[in-house]
């Protein structure tokens, strides 16, 4: 725009000049013919269109003379361009015509040349600091954004660490529990029993059942504790990274998208479900590559395990009992499963979503 808005100043004050130089007759040709001209080169935007468009008003100025007072408007378009020579030719009109005008005209001419250069001098490095700040602006937006992304992925990161570290803390204590307390509890209630077997007095072994008996209590309660300590502590992810390690058969991808964790029977009917179908890939498939995508969407988690192999046993897959008892473990978690044989063998499986500490017994 500021182009256009160059070229019309340019334009009007050699429209000006020539007003107060030439007879307002022999101006109108020259007027009509700039603006077609300088329209056209606008228009077309092209090198050659612009070469040729201003070489025929260059050839019309060497014939009329009238019509070099608006070369300036014409020369605006090559200033700072690799057509700059179109900017020399124009030299042939004035030489032409150098002892037609007078010296006032030609003063003035070189003054609107040297007008329209500086014109269009600062209109382009204006465009190109323009462009400079835009590019700059944008590699500052797009690097903030990748910075943030970073950011994110970084405090998720940190996030997965400090509940595996969580994890392994629990772990840990339920072993100590168990290896320690839980093997000292056995011990003093098989040693009550003993006790109780060989008294005779019926108010002493009265009080040594009692005695066995709380520390039975006491027992299944460490036990339930550990038991629910150990099934939170199950890391879903961490668990299919280690399935697809120990998996050589062919390659494989992850994709989990789970954010919310599922409960403990669901996490481990997935990772059976995965173990299984991994285990008819090596049995019945040829394989190249398999993908594992877990999904969790608002009320469901999806399940997706698809390969590119072609079944040697084609009955096997679809009736052999692993299938079967991955039916049976998402049947048990209100889900559906379903097999697709087309382009490789997909199974799609489906689980509603339920709280984390509800195991559906």
């Amino acid at each position: 725009m500021n182009l256009i808005y160059n070229k019309l100043i340019i334009f009007l004050c050699c429209l000006g000049f020539c007003a107060t130089a030439l007879d307002s007759n022999v101006l109108i040709p020259p007027t009509i013919i700039c603006i077609i001209c300088t329209c056209l080169i606008s228009y077309f935007n092209k090198p050659v269109f612009s070469v040729i468009i201003s070489g025929v008003f260059i050839l019309i100025s060497c014939i009329f003379p009238t019509f070099i007072f608006f070369l300036p408007v014409i020369a605006y378009d090559f200033y700072l361009t690799k057509e700059q020579y179109i900017i020399g030719a124009m030299a042939v009109p004035l030489l032409l015509h150098y002892f037609t005008i007078t010296g006032t005209q030609l003063l003035m001419l070189l003054i609107l040349f040297a007008a329209s250069f500086l014109l269009k001098k600062h209109t382009t490095d204006l465009e190109n600091l323009t462009k400079t700040y835009t590019t700059m602006r944008d590699e500052t937006v797009e690097f903030s954004k990748k910075l943030e992304i970073r950011n994110k992925e970084l405090m998720e990161k940190q996030d997965y660490e400090v509940n595996l570290a969580t994890l392994n803390e629990r772990n840990r204590i339920a072993r100590e529990i168990h290896d320690n307390i839980g093997h000292i509890l056995s011990r003093s209630i098989l040693q009550v029993g003993a006790l109780i077997a060989i008294t005779s007095d019926n108010m002493l072994k009265e009080q040594l059942t009692q005695l066995k008996d709380s520390l039975t209590d006491g027992m299944n309660s460490i036990r339930n504790s550990i038991h629910n300590i150990h099934e939170e502590s199950v890391d879903l992810y961490a668990k299919l990274e280690g399935l697809l390690q120990d998996f050589t058969f062919c390659d494989t991808y992850l994709d989990y998208n789970i954010t919310t964790a599922p409960n403990a029977k669901a996490t481990y009917s997935i990772i059976y479900i995965v173990k299984e179908a991994l285990s008819n890939i090596i049995k019945h498939s040829n394989a190249t590559h398999v993908t594992i995508s877990l999904i969790e969407q608002p009320a469901i988690y999806q399940i997706i395990i698809k390969d590119n192999g072609t079944y040697t046993e084609a009955k096997e897959p679809v009736y052999g009992m692993g299938l079967q008892s991955m039916q049976e473990r998402v049947n048990t978690l209100g889900g559906i499963l379903n097999i697709n044989t087309e382009d490789g063998y997909k199974i799609f499986i489906s689980i509603p979503i339920h709280n984390k500490g509800d195991n559906h017994d």
